[in-house]
């Protein structure tokens, strides 16, 4: 390892991230967590049964 391997890649020191931002980006977490268990609901109780019928209507055609 060389002498400047700890150093940024752009050159220049980093900004902290504002605390501001961090809690908006987890609060946008918590947003997209409950937003995927609806439609995984969604999901479970709407869409897996109609495509199961449609299935059952196909194989009863191909029959």
């Amino acid at each position: 390892m060389g002498q400047g391997d700890f150093l940024p890649i752009g050159g220049h020191p980093r900004k902290p991230i504002d605390p501001k931002k961090i809690a908006k980006i987890k609060e946008g977490g918590k947003k997209a967590d409950q937003i995927h268990q609806k439609a995984v609901e969604h999901h479970k109780k709407i869409d897996i049964p109609a495509a199961e019928e449609q299935l059952l209507k196909d194989l009863e055609g191909m029959s």
